[in-house]
């Protein structure tokens, strides 16, 4: 992977990040509020398909695993770095 290419958003508490790694794509979850760092094992073939998974992971993440309310809009505002 190039260092330091991806994209970044935050979804309520939940720090979202998409890289590319081998010409796939992966999601890192990061839940500071319970301490938690999530990489996924799934790959997509665009960060596209990657951003909008990440989505449903952090909504899942914060809705089933941890039993809170979803507070965020759902429309992440992606940073490329």
């Amino acid at each position: 992977m190039p260092a330091g290419h991806g994209y970044k958003a935050r979804y309520d508490y939940v720090d979202l990040t998409v890289e590319e790694q081998g010409g796939q794509w992966r999601i890192a979850l990061r839940d500071n509020r319970h301490g938690v760092n999530v990489a996924h094992d799934e790959t997509f073939d665009s960060a596209d398909d990657a951003k909008e998974a990440a989505l449903a992971a952090a909504q899942h993440h914060i809705n089933v695993q941890y039993n809170d309310t979803l507070l965020a809009s759902s429309k992440l505002n992606w940073q490329e770095y």
